[in-house]
């Protein structure tokens, strides 16, 4: 009998890290959501359930050294184990760039960029006692290019990729891939009030060769396929999922705010 696989997904009460739980409870992964927003977690949990039986939820913050190493054996206790972490967790913060003060750089940074590399370590015990694991980061297109307004976010997003590819190349040895996203202009509830808005939306679909906005389920599709076996031979990869915006003449990147 195949193994059933495990998952720790953080952010995984809404947005993206939702539709990746969504995908790993339909795909019969055991899964633990982790989240700050406890009451939605938990009812999220109890939703699921009727689904899956074997999913649960930690209430913690990535953002502290101690609460990722906590949350890791509590899913690991929870789990019977982790094949799977996806670092979904994040926060976006609009400010124009000379204006940014270092409460806002350093709350994007601890969460965004410290909390991924947290939970890595983390995790890097149970997946190195196991000889095998997948880590699926979460960069930007901000990663890859400019704009105005976002510098908090932006450095957090490029560290990502560093991030990335450093464990890539240095937990290789121990059987464990480390790869990561990067999401274009995805429709979520989140986003919505500038995806729909007209003039926003004309500038980004003229800018994006298949013409339209991603769905949060393509995002949850290509992460399911790092995660998995079939990805084997995949590690240190940043991937764009972004409809082939960043495949574009570098002339024609928007300056407007990116989503995700």
């Amino acid at each position: 009998m195949e193994k059933r696989r495990t998952a720790i997904v953080t952010g995984g009460a809404s947005g993206l890290g939702l539709a990746i739980t969504n995908r790993f409870v339909e795909k019969g992964y055991a899964v633990a959501i982790v989240d700050i927003a406890e009451e939605k977690g938990r009812e999220l949990v109890h939703q699921l359930r009727e689904k899956a039986a074997d999913i649960h939820f930690i209430a913690g913050n990535v953002a502290d050294q101690e609460q990722a190493r906590d949350i890791a054996q509590k899913a690991a206790e929870a789990l019977g184990g982790i094949d799977i972490l996806v670092n979904a967790a994040g926060i976006i913060r609009r400010t124009p760039a000379a204006e940014v003060r270092d409460a806002e750089l350093m709350a994007v940074l601890q969460v965004n960029l410290n909390g991924s590399v947290f939970m890595c370590q983390a995790v890097h015990p149970y997946m190195k006692q196991a000889n095998e694991g997948s880590i699926v980061n979460f960069s930007s297109m901000l990663a890859h290019y400019g704009s105005e307004n976002l510098l908090s976010y932006a450095a957090s997003k490029g560290g990502i990729v560093q991030v990335t590819k450093s464990l890539a190349v240095s937990w290789a040895k121990y059987g464990i891939r480390v790869n990561a996203v990067s999401p274009g202009y995805i429709e979520t509830p989140l986003s919505s009030g500038a995806t729909q808005n007209p003039k926003f939306r004309e500038r980004i679909l003229s800018r994006t060769p298949q013409g339209r906005y991603g769905k949060p389920e393509e995002v949850a599709a290509v992460v399911d396929f790092l995660a998995s076996p079939e990805a084997s031979f995949v590690t240190g990869v940043i991937l764009p999922i972004d409809g082939g915006l960043l495949a574009g003449d570098p002339m024609l990147y928007p300056p407007a705010t990116p989503i995700a």
